[in-house]
């Protein structure tokens, strides 16, 4: 599922707490269709790959990828679902074996080289549709999450992030 929030930031915006919570509404999208037909084409996400080679057990044997991927391949992480300081992650990705997309819950030790990326593919946003997880949408909310996210991991890419969309808003005021 594609969670959207419509609300105004600004507090001087609400008399009281009850009227925020009255203007509050939280979308919740469970069908690519729906996503298209509210105007939205694509969505933020936090991308990463899966790492080369990883030791496993006590022999310290050495496994590349992981079971259910390749190395190197390209992973859709969902925002954080539960309070475990984001050890465990959902991701979507192409598997190893039946080179379909499909989600799983992996660790996130397994997965580096994380970035921002606008999702555009109708297949990666059909499977966040269906998910029983909830994922990124197209706000401005979603992506400063994802940037701030990006601090602790990717220090480097959430600088060029912040650079470029310093960038962009120079030049749409110019």
């Amino acid at each position: 599922m594609i969670e959207l929030f419509t609300m105004s930031r600004k507090a001087e915006d609400y008399e009281s707490y009850e009227e925020f919570l009255q203007k509050y509404e939280t979308t919740i999208i469970e069908s690519y269709e729906e996503y298209m037909e509210q105007g939205h084409s694509w969505c933020w996400c936090l991308v990463g790959n899966v790492i080369q080679e990883h030791e496993y057990g006590e022999e310290h044997e050495i496994k590349y990828g992981t079971k259910h991927f390749s190395r190197g391949t390209k992973v859709y992480l969902a925002p954080v679902q539960w309070g475990d300081g984001y050890e465990s992650i959902v991701v979507i990705g192409l598997s190893r074996y039946k080179k379909k997309y499909i989600e799983v819950i992996t660790r996130s030790a397994y997965i580096e080289n994380f970035r921002l990326k606008k999702v555009y593919s109708p297949t990666i946003l059909k499977r966040m549709c269906a998910s029983q997880y909830r994922w990124w949408g197209d706000t401005d909310a979603d992506r400063d999450s994802i940037i701030e996210y990006l601090k602790s991991r990717n220090p480097e890419e959430a600088q060029r992030q912040k650079e470029l969309l310093l960038n962009n808003s120079i030049d749409t005021e110019s």
